[in-house]
């Protein structure tokens, strides 16, 4: 059927995230078709390197980042002062004097409270469109698409019933809810089409009346280290493919690379985040307790893809970080201060 094998899957459509979600998923789908001619073609594997060569991507942006950190550091201990001069004063002839010398302090050191905001700005739309696109691969990579479209057009009318409460045959569905179906099936149920799995119905028990070369490359395409990508752990150790310590593994592991990231930042670029004086600190401290906590919860409901993601991105910056501060260390932090300064010269001058 041309009109099934053509079809969009559910793409998203937010504006720049969904922009950027499209051109990356041709950088993931130009990796899985690599990986394919080396003859090991594998979601799990094309997950890491997808992530890794984004991350690299985004490594000016860190460094720049990591530069900032570095003159924060410097500034904060007289920032503080300021802040605890002022401290209860609320007149607004106090308030603006606090926010002069605030002012005075961004400017001795050539930079600006926003300083590294554009960095984020910019960080931020291409992580989110990384999500979405490992969040939903076939909808980004067309030969794991066709290979669920070849599963879906193989279903009888009441196969396409029992698996996904659907009367008919695919070929009589719009183009929505066959988006739906596929969605469904690789483990994606926020398409918004409405169409989702029935109760008890897992993507192996599909599989099991279809074409069984067909089957067999799905199979091969989601299994990581005996792990099904498409599916959460959760829905693993509930449907009893697994025990719950192999369930475990990914939510674990990502916490824990979680846990390691946010330390390991802390103490290399962050020195001054313990202090007394810092009105962060407290906030920090939940939060260090908190991102590993939540990253195991959402790793055992999502799909294991994005666990083996988040675990993937965690211990790329974690090296970043440990590689990025070698190279800091050789810079000089009045170098940074006159480079600021230069910069913003050339910019009030233009």
């Amino acid at each position: 059927d041309t009109r099934l094998s053509g079809i969009l899957l559910t793409k998203s459509t937010t504006p720049i995230i969904g922009w950027v979600a499209t051109l990356l998923g041709y950088v993931m789908e130009w990796i899985f078709n690599f990986l394919d001619l080396i003859g090991i073609p594998n979601i799990g594997l094309a997950i890491i390197i997808f992530t890794l060569v984004v991350y690299m991507f985004l490594l000016p942006l860190t460094i720049k980042q990591q530069k900032f950190s570095k003159l924060s550091n410097k500034m904060n201990p007289e920032l503080q002062a300021i802040q605890k001069k002022y401290q209860g004063k609320k007149d607004q002839q106090s308030q603006l004097a606090q926010q002069e010398e605030i002012k005075a302090v961004y400017d001795k050191y050539g930079t600006s409270p926003t300083g590294s905001c554009l960095q984020l700005l910019i960080q931020m739309p291409i992580l989110f469109a990384l999500y979405r696109v490992i969040m939903n691969v076939p909808a980004y990579v067309k030969p794991v698409k066709d290979l669920y479209l070849q599963v879906l057009n193989g279903l009888n009318a009441t196969q396409m019933k029992q698996f996904f409460g659907i009367d008919g045959l695919a070929s009589g569905l719009s183009q929505d809810k066959i988006n739906g179906c596929i969605d469904a099936m690789s483990g994606y149920t926020s398409s918004g089409s409405g169409v989702k799995l029935s109760d008890g119905v897992t993507l192996s028990k599909i599989l099991e009346v279809a074409d069984k070369g067909v089957a067999d490359k799905i199979e091969g395409i989601n299994n990581f280290f005996g792990l099904n990508l498409s599916m959460s752990p959760s829905g693993m150790f509930n449907a009893g493919m697994i025990s719950i310590i192999v369930a475990l593994i990914i939510p674990i592991l990502s916490g824990l690379f979680q846990f390691l990231s946010v330390q390991l930042s802390q103490k290399l670029n962050g020195a001054a985040m313990d202090s007394a004086d810092n009105p962060m600190a407290s906030s920090m401290k939940i939060m260090n307790i908190m991102m590993p906590l939540m990253s195991i919860y959402m790793c055992w409901i999502l799909s294991a893809g994005i666990g083996l993601y988040w675990m993937a991105g965690s211990l790329i910056m974690m090296l970043q970080q440990i590689f990025i501060n070698i190279h800091m260390k050789k810079v000089d932090v009045n170098d940074i201060i006159e480079a600021n300064k230069k910069k913003a010269a050339a910019k009030a001058e233009k």
